[in-house]
């Protein structure tokens, strides 16, 4: 018989991916579908299994949580799995408050978050800090240039915690200006 530790250590070892239309005018399941194959195969590739998809439609309001997110949170309280990966940040939402709110939440359930597009670790204190800037860096305009040259937001954030360690902390006053 498997005791309760053992289900709950191998389910912490399960990988599941969450992705979403992220946009009103793409055909339904068009991100969807190209978003599952792609993160199911780089995930095989490094020798990992794909315990579950969770995917929603972009017709989901953006006002409320989504019922699929919620069911993934609830489905990471359980234990069910380990990890979450997805295509960018924006995929779980395009706040960085809410974000936030998401990766401390599966935080506290063991869950970690991985990105293809974005490379940060939050189990880190730099990657946390990057994480962190990222989720800032959503609601400004450095999000928009980004996104236009094709920079992974995670480059950004490590360019102005670089700037920032240069000039003292000036860059956070003027992103805080920046959100509000």
């Amino acid at each position: 018989m498997i005791s309760r530790d053992e289900t709950e250590q191998q389910n912490q070892e399960k990988i599941v991916i969450y992705t979403r239309n992220t946009s009103w005018t793409q055909p339904e399941g068009y991100r969807v579908h190209r978003d599952v194959q792609v993160l199911k195969d780089k995930c095989e590739r490094v020798g990992y299994q794909v315990s579950r998809v969770y995917w929603e439609p972009s017709s989901e309001s953006n006002e409320k949580r989504r019922k699929v997110l919620k069911q993934m949170l609830e489905d990471a309280a359980e234990g069910l799995f380990g990890a979450v990966v997805v295509w960018d940040v924006f995929t779980l939402t395009p706040d960085g408050k809410e974000l936030q709110q998401i990766e401390r939440e599966l935080a506290r359930y063991g869950v970690e978050i991985f990105s293809v597009m974005e490379p940060f670790d939050t189990s880190t204190g730099e990657g946390l800090r990057v994480f962190e800037y990222m989720c800032k860096l959503l609601n400004t305009r450095h999000l928009r240039l980004a996104a236009m040259q094709g920079i992974p937001l995670s480059l950004v954030a490590r360019w102005l915690i670089k700037d920032e360690n240069k000039k003292g902390g000036e860059f956070d006053a003027e992103l805080s200006e920046a959100t509000t």
